[in-house]
């Protein structure tokens, strides 16, 4: 039985050895992200999305792993080896900087939309065309459309 108790242990901590080189890969491919928004290059931003996408299915396919043997070795009376407890701090670590950057681009996107929505708008107006249903559902109205509505 202590065997397998060992054996565990090392799958866990080979497990989050695994995890911590993933969110290492995912905090660059994120940096790059960062870079690609910064510089608005769509078609780089368009390359790093599925890479992106695929680094975040290989963690969740690793975490849930990890998560089902920690609560297998965690029911032993062996407690956690020093350098285990040291990786799961760094594992914690570069989870919240691979949130913390995720969080940032969202913003960034969110910017760049809002700006290509407003150039939108007002070409849209300066050629004299009605305007358009916006994110809410609801039609666009500005000042001038409004105005020429009454005349």
């Amino acid at each position: 039985r202590q065997e397998g108790r060992m054996s565990d242990s090392q799958a866990l901590a080979d497990l989050v050895g695994a995890e911590n080189d993933g969110y290492a890969t995912l905090i660059a491919l994120l940096d790059d992200e960062t870079r690609s928004l910064c510089a608005g290059d769509a078609f780089a931003l368009e390359a790093k999305a599925d890479a992106k996408l695929a680094q975040v299915r290989v963690l969740e396919r690793i975490g849930q792993q990890r998560r089902q043997l920690m609560a297998r070795v965690s029911q032993g009376p062996a407690p956690a080896a020093p350098a285990l407890v040291e990786s799961l701090r760094v594992l914690h670590e570069r989870a919240s900087e691979a949130r913390r950057i995720n969080i940032l681009n969202g913003r960034l996107i969110d910017r760049h939309q809002q700006y290509a929505s407003r150039s939108l708008a007002v070409l849209r107006d300066a050629a004299g065309l009605p305007g358009l249903y916006g994110a809410d559902g609801q039609a666009a109205h500005n000042a001038s459309s409004l105005s020429r509505a009454r005349v």
